[in-house]
């Protein structure tokens, strides 16, 4: 693995989780103790001033002088390594592309939000929070509780316990104004949110008026199986699912090859929706 994987790598957590040392290095770069040593001297040789150890905690900590140079800083970077193991190869030299794709606009999430909030998804323990919501104009304080990072309409929500309205729900990333670690240990844990644990399965087909050739080149495209589609997913994201094959539940479109699909197991589902 190439020098710069490595410092990629070394940045990566450093950003996101605002400290580094030896062992998530090891275990993702499958180096020894020493040679990850010798990277992180090689780096601080590189850019002074970007970490400082804390013998305390055993770890690196990044300092006001710290400036990745590796990584795109998106939250989605962070997760696709920390779920998937995705490292990115770096070429040498520009190559002929035969593949593209348009990619969505990122929301911006702030390593000083996310910090805390891994740490306490980690730990099972609470954040403070100012968050700032549709239905409100300003900033509202909360207790909570995360347990879940999930990714809808491209953007980030995490899933917790809300001390102040007694329920598990989700927030946004980009609409935390600012998060701190509280540290006080929860009972409400992913384990008690019921519609996250809940499984619910889509049954979806082509809009029912549209020709029989056009439902036969929808049945192809997405691989149904005797006109239908089965989608299983967590209850608490049920709406997401539907919003993001852009399925309308409550009205359909007028033109039905803007429509395309349709929910045939609606009235299973719509406990799960809402407004």
């Amino acid at each position: 693995m190439e020098v710069v994987q490595r410092y990629w790598m070394l940045e990566l957590i450093a950003f996101w989780e605002g400290q580094i040392n030896t062992k998530p290095l090891m275990s993702a770069l499958g180096l020894t103790r020493q040679s990850v040593s010798q990277l992180l001297k090689q780096y601080q040789a590189d850019f002074p001033n970007s970490l400082d150890y804390d013998a305390k905690r055993k770890a690196y900590q990044i300092t006001e002088h710290f400036k990745p140079h590796y990584i795109d800083q998106t939250v989605d970077e962070y997760f696709a390594w920390l779920h998937f193991g995705n490292i990115p190869t770096f070429p040498q030299e520009p190559t002929h592309q035969t593949q593209y794709r348009i990619d969505a606009l990122p929301r911006y999430v702030s390593p000083q939000v996310m910090r805390p909030l891994l740490k306490a998804v980690k730990e099972n323990t609470a954040v403070d929070c100012e968050y700032l919501s549709v239905s409100s104009s300003d900033p509202q304080g909360r207790l909570l509780y995360p347990h879940s990072f999930v990714k809808t309409a491209n953007r980030w929500h995490v899933r917790a316990y809300c001390d102040i309205r007694q329920q598990y729900l989700d927030f946004v990333l980009s609409r935390f104004q600012s998060v701190d670690y509280d540290g006080k240990t929860t009972e409400h844990t992913g384990q008690q949110d019921e519609l996250w644990n809940t499984q619910v399965t889509l049954i979806l087909a082509p809009d029912s008026r549209l020709t029989d050739k056009q439902k036969s080149v929808l049945e192809n495209d997405y691989g149904m199986t005797n006109g239908q589609l089965h989608i299983t997913t967590r209850a608490a994201l049920v709406k997401y699912t539907l919003d993001d094959l852009q399925i309308k539940t409550k009205m359909l479109e007028a033109n039905p090859q803007a429509q395309q699909l349709v929910c045939v197991n609606y009235a299973d589902i719509k406990q799960w929706l809402y407004d």
